[in-house]
C-alpha cells in the first residue's frame, strides 16, 4: 500500500535552523495549515510540539480543533467568525471590520493588517475604528499581523511592507494602552522574510509554514539554507508483466516497447493526489528511472519490478517539470495516505 515517509530529524533540523533566526523556540509558530502542507496535521504538531513550539496556526476550527491540547494557543487563519464553543487557546484571524461584527462578544482574536498586499486585513487609516469596535465588543485582541507579498523576490517591498507595519504597531499600541487593553504579540515574517531579514525586530514571533517542510521561495541571488525536505512519497507494486515489442500500455496508448521489457504497475495515481502525467513526457522518480505511458486515478506504470519505488524525496523537480511551486505538490496529496515518521 502507498505510503508516506517524514523525516523527523530533518523536520527538526528546520526548525533548528528557523528557530536560531527567529530568536528561539518562543518565538515561532508553526503553520500546520491544510494539514500541514499535505504531511499530516497530527503528525506535524506532535512533532513541533515535542520540539518545544508554543503556538501554531492552522487553516479553519476543524484543524484547530484537532490539536488545541498540544499547543498554548492555536490560530485559526482562513475560517468564518463562529459563535459555537471553542477552547480557551483557540484564537481567530479576523480580516475585516465585517468579521469583527460578527465575532460573538469576548472571542479571542488577531486583527489582520493590510501593510500593502491588499488582499486581507485593515487597512491603517481604519485602526481607530476596529479597534474601538474590538473595545466595545470586548474581544480579546492578542495578537496583529500581516503578510508579506514579495519576501521572496529582489526587491525592496519586504521593507516597505515592514516601516508600514511598524507604523500602525505605533497606532495600535497606543490606543491599546489608552483602552487598559493587555499586552498584545505582534508577527509578521512568513518563511521567506524570516530567511531573508537579519532578525524579527520588535515583532513578539515569526510565522513559519513552507520552510519548516524543507522548502524556500528565495533565490539563490539573495540567500541559500541547508534546508531538508521533511516528506517522500512511496508506491508499492501491483503486478509485473512482460510487455512485447510493439505492445502498448495504458490509457491512451502512449508507451509503446521498443523491444521486450519488464515493466510493473504502482499504486498512486492522480486520485492520490499526485499530478496527472499525460505519458508523452516521463516523469522521473527520485532514483531517475522513467514512468511508462499515461498516469492513471490509481495507478502509474515503470520499467522493472522493484517492491517499492520513491516517487519524489524533494518536490522542486516535480514543480519545475509541471511548472508549478513545491507547495502544491506536497499539499495535493491524498490525506489517507499512511504516513510514517522515520
Amino acid at each position: 500500500m502507498a505510503f508516506i515517509t517524514i523525516n523527523k530529524a530533518h523536520f527538526f533540523h528546520n526548525l533548528d535552523l528557523l528557530c536560531a533566526k527567529a530568536g528561539g523556540k518562543t518565538k515561532l509558530m508553526a503553520v500546520l495549515k491544510d494539514n500541514a502542507y499535505g504531511h499530516d496535521l497530527r503528525t506535524m504538531a506532535e512533532l513541533a510540539a515535542e520540539y518545544g513550539l508554543l503556538r501554531a496556526a492552522v487553516k479553519n476550527i476543524e484543524e484547530a480543533e484537532s490539536i488545541a491540547d498540544l499547543f498554548e494557543e492555536v490560530l485559526v487563519l482562513v475560517d468564518h467568525p463562529t459563535c459555537k464553543t471553542l477552547s480557551p487557546s483557540i484564537s481567530f484571524a479576523t480580516h475585516s471590520y465585517e468579521a469583527l461584527q460578527a465575532l460573538p462578544e469576548g472571542a479571542s482574536i488577531h486583527l489582520s493588517l493590510d501593510s500593502g498586499m491588499h488582499r486581507n486585513g485593515i487597512k491603517e487609516e481604519d485602526i481607530e475604528a476596529a479597534m474601538a469596535l474590538i473595545h466595545a465588543k470586548k474581544l480579546r485582541l492578542k495578537g496583529v499581523f500581516t503578510h508579506f507579498r514579495s519576501a521572496d523576490e529582489l526587491n525592496s517591498e519586504l521593507f516597505w511592507q515592514r516601516a508600514n507595519f511598524e507604523r500602525a504597531k505605533l497606532k495600535i499600541k497606543a490606543i491599546a494602552q489608552a483602552y487598559g487593553m493587555p499586552s498584545i504579540a505582534f508577527h509578521s515574517c512568513n518563511s521567506a522574510a524570516l530567511l531573508r531579514v537579519s532578525s524579527i525586530g520588535s515583532d513578539d514571533y515569526a510565522r513559519s509554514g513552507i520552510a519548516m517542510y524543507g522548502y524556500t521561495t528565495l533565490p539563490s541571488s539573495i540567500a541559500s539554507f541547508d534546508l531538508k525536505p521533511v516528506l517522500a512519497l512511496w508506491a508499492e507494486k501491483l503486478s509485473s508483466r512482460i510487455l512485447k515489442q510493439g505492445e502498448r500500455v495504458g490509457y491512451g496508448g502512449v508507451y509503446e516497447a521498443k523491444e521486450d521489457e519488464l515493466i510493473s504497475t504502482y499504486d498512486i495515481g492522480y486520485g492520490d493526489g499526485f499530478f496527472r502525467f499525460d505519458g508523452f513526457t516521463p516523469v522521473p522518480m527520485a532514483d531517475g528511472s522513467l514512468t511508462k505511458g499515461r498516469m492513471s486515478m490509481d495507478s502509474f506504470c515503470l520499467g522493472g519490478d522493484a517492491k517499492k519505488v520513491c516517487m519524489f524525496e524533494d518536490a522542486n523537480p516535480l514543480a519545475k517539470q509541471f511548472n508549478t511551486i513545491s507547495y502544491e505538490i506536497i499539499t495535493k496529496l491524498y490525506p489517507a495516505l499512511k504516513r510514517v515518521i522515520i
